[in-house]
């Protein structure tokens, strides 16, 4: 038994070093590089007509993290109740007030506040006021900030234009990446701000 046991061992200790050389020789050819950018600066993607600033892409980095900045309009939605299954985000408030819905909770955030959203947990954001707010978002992984360009290119290619025909875009690029949206649970400060619906 003894022998069997350490047998076992000795091949699961082989593999880890292997599956650890092979990961630190792949590591070895993958080349990152240091990056400066100032906020509001460089070419944003248009998100439902505000301004996505990627300061930090999931290649850009090994831990495959993502930075983006949100100038977020007065007297508007950032983002319906959604649940991520995949990621982590982290909000940062640098200027203006934001609406954060936490579960079923109504969190007003102001300019310093960090909101820290573990995946699998509802919530969403919005401006409710008469001036413009400012994020940063952090995303782990970051590899749902590709998410905006798809939606503009849905968008594009559909030649949608009306708040509905963009919202089921929306809904469509969020599930194919894991994202359910919950309109039912958005609080009325929030569904204070969406157009009438059509006659």
């Amino acid at each position: 038994m003894k022998k069997v046991t350490l047998s076992a061992v000795v091949a699961v200790a082989a593999l880890l070093a292997a599956s650890v050389y092979a990961h630190q020789h792949e590591s070895a050819h993958e080349e990152y590089h240091a990056s400066f950018t100032k906020l509001g600066e460089g070419k944003p993607i248009m998100y439902t007509g505000r301004p996505i600033y990627q300061h930090v892409k999931a290649g850009d980095l090994p831990s495959e993290i993502g930075l983006f900045e949100e100038i977020l309009p007065a007297k508007s939605l950032g983002a319906p109740p959604h649940t991520h299954t995949n990621e982590d985000e982290i909000f940062i408030v640098l200027e203006g007030e934001v609406h954060f819905l936490n579960g079923t909770d109504e969190v007003i955030a102001g300019p310093g506040t960090v909101a820290s959203l573990p995946r699998n947990n509802q919530h969403g954001f919005w401006n409710p006021y008469d001036e413009p707010a400012q994020l940063l978002v952090l995303v782990a992984p970051g590899h749902f900030q590709e998410f905006f360009g798809a939606v503009e290119k849905a968008v594009t290619e559909a030649k949608a234009s009306t708040p509905q025909e963009i919202g089921a875009i929306i809904g469509q690029e969020a599930a194919k990446r894991g994202v359910m949206i919950d309109m039912s649970a958005l609080p009325p400060s929030a569904l204070a701000l969406l157009p009438p619906p059509p006659q």
